[in-house]
């Protein structure tokens, strides 16, 4: 009888420890999931936000043409990959098969500090307009570019259709 009295009070005491626990891990998430809230409340838009008008700025491409911000008479997508940047390494691929899907004129800007840029370029430029500059560039700085990468769609009219960090975050755009 003592040993089913002591197996009994092991158990309580045990599922009694167990929902003090849970309380405490469930407490937490709480606590966690609030400060999440607050700090996607002050998280910036990666681009500028749709409907703002872009003022027109040219950059040199890497083949020695000239990219602009807007494309008069058609629709534009804009890339800004980070050298170094993991999630831009794993975006490059979308970037290409968007623009292959869709028919938008697209330009890639590769941002840098440094002279590595090759690798990116060597992937981008076969299949769009490459623009290599540095931090704080000319069209890094007329896109308010605020994280990496940043995708940025851009109508006829120079006008911001969507942006983001993700394809998902633009809509399936087919030029007219």
């Amino acid at each position: 009888m003592f040993y089913l009295t002591a197996a009994v009070t092991v158990a309580i005491a045990a599922t009694a420890l167990n929902l003090l626990l849970t309380f405490g891990v469930i407490r937490k998430l709480r606590v966690h999931d609030a400060k999440l809230a607050d700090r996607s409340a002050v998280i910036q838009e990666a681009t500028l936000p749709a409907g703002t008008s872009v003022p027109a700025v040219t950059a040199p491409t890497v083949d020695g043409g000239t990219a602009s911000s807007v494309r008069p008479g058609g629709a534009q997508l804009l890339g800004f990959f980070s050298i170094g940047c993991g999630a831009c390494d794993d975006r490059i691929p979308e970037f290409i098969a968007y623009q292959e899907r869709t028919g938008v004129a697209a330009v890639a800007v590769v941002v840098t500090d440094a002279d590595d840029s090759g690798p990116y370029v060597a992937r981008l430029a076969p299949h769009v307009d490459v623009v290599v500059e540095r931090e704080r560039g000319p069209l890094a700085t007329v896109f308010a570019v605020t994280s990496f990468p940043a995708l940025c769609l851009v109508d006829a009219q120079g006008v911001v259709v969507a942006g983001g960090n993700a394809f998902p975050d633009l809509p399936e755009f087919v030029p007219a």
